[in-house]
């Protein structure tokens, strides 16, 4: 692994951990065992550490996105895809865990984080007119339905891992606990077909 890829593994660990404000430059070089001049070279502030990790994250959604046009629209591939989104994002959570903060002081990450959820949104969107078209998902009853559906996606998306957070719940089973209330919040919108399968995965 190059020196690079190490700093981000590293920090991403550290901020993880103990989120960003307690996580300094120096700190992440001590970890690594290298002085701070070596992971200056590489990064000159602790924002572009941060930086480079969100786009990582944005590479996973940008590939999640890329398989809706290769691979088969079953419901297995909703709750696959669902999943690996919640992974991802809690792959990296140091990033929603202290949300608001972070967006506020970070004026350059606000503005990439507006680019993901634009990514989201469409994925999104693209993701429940394949379902529809593959009779997963029924036809919306109301003009701007699904648009509702999305909206409440995103609201949940931005928070649940803070919400586990406050609530100290187990990491080991956090992703497990809340992609269930996600793909829960779909229910209604299944056709009947997708609701039984949905129900026979849950016995």
């Amino acid at each position: 692994m190059k020196t690079r890829d190490k700093i981000l593994h590293t920090a991403l660990n550290l901020f993880n951990t103990h989120g960003v404000p307690n996580v300094t430059l120096r700190r992440i070089a001590a970890e690594m065992f290298i002085s701070q001049g070596n992971l200056n070279y590489h990064f000159k502030h602790r924002e572009d550490i941060i930086e480079a990790l969100f786009f990582q994250l944005m590479e996973t959604f940008e590939e999640e996105k890329a398989k809706l046009d290769t691979e088969k629209m079953d419901f297995q591939f909703v709750l696959d895809s669902t999943r690996n989104g919640m992974e991802a994002l809690f792959k990296f959570r140091f990033l929603m865990i202290d949300f608001n903060q972070n967006m506020r002081e970070n004026p350059k990450l606000h503005e990439h984080f507006k680019q993901l959820e634009e990514v989201r949104r469409t994925t999104y969107l693209y993701s429940f007119d394949l379902a529809i078209k593959a009779g997963i998902m029924r036809a919306p009853a109301f003009e701007g339905e699904y648009n509702g559906l999305n909206e409440r996606i995103r609201v949940f998306s931005d928070y649940w891992i803070a919400s586990a957070e406050v609530y100290g719940e187990p990491v080991e089973s956090t992703v497990d606990k809340y992609h269930n209330l996600l793909v829960e919040m779909f229910f209604p919108y299944f056709t009947k077909d997708s609701q039984r399968e949905f129900l026979l995965k849950r016995l």
